[in-house]
């Protein structure tokens, strides 16, 4: 199992939403020019700017001057936020096997794998915490 494309395109969707508010182009990004600039599919990027709206991490204004924005400064909003938006608490590893042997050995080994994938995640997750949007729209210019 892996993590959806959605999450690669969201990060890249909140870099430039923050550029181009940053920039003063505009104070809320349309969401079309946003789908044709990304080149996105507009359903999936109702879909992800939707996700990003339920957990606060965009805003939305409706009408001629209406699309979206974020709603916290970009230096606040960072790349495991906008994980927990898209991918909403999936794991990446499918630790569940059905073994038809039982005993110590494979509860033990099952466990093994089980906090090994934990970790890794986990620590992918803390990763993820350390960079922010503004970290991004910073490296634009660099």
């Amino acid at each position: 199992m892996s993590y959806s494309l959605a999450f690669s395109q969201a990060i890249v969707a909140a870099v430039y939403i923050a550029d181009k508010v940053q920039q003063g182009m505009f104070e809320f990004i349309p969401t079309k020019q946003l789908a044709e600039d990304l080149n996105l599919a507009r359903p999936s990027a109702v879909k992800i700017l939707q996700n990003l709206n339920r957990a606060g991490i965009i805003e939305t204004r409706e009408g001629a001057k209406g699309g979206v924005r974020l709603a916290l400064p970009a230096a606040d909003v960072s790349i495991l936020d906008i994980f927990l938006a898209i991918e909403q608490e999936r794991p990446l590893f499918q630790t569940r096997v059905n073994l038809r042997v039982t005993g110590a050995k494979p509860t033990r080994v099952q466990q093994a794998i089980i906090d090994v994938m934990t970790n890794s995640e986990e620590a992918m997750k803390a990763s993820l915490q350390q960079k922010t949007i503004a970290d991004l729209v910073s490296e634009l210019y660099e």
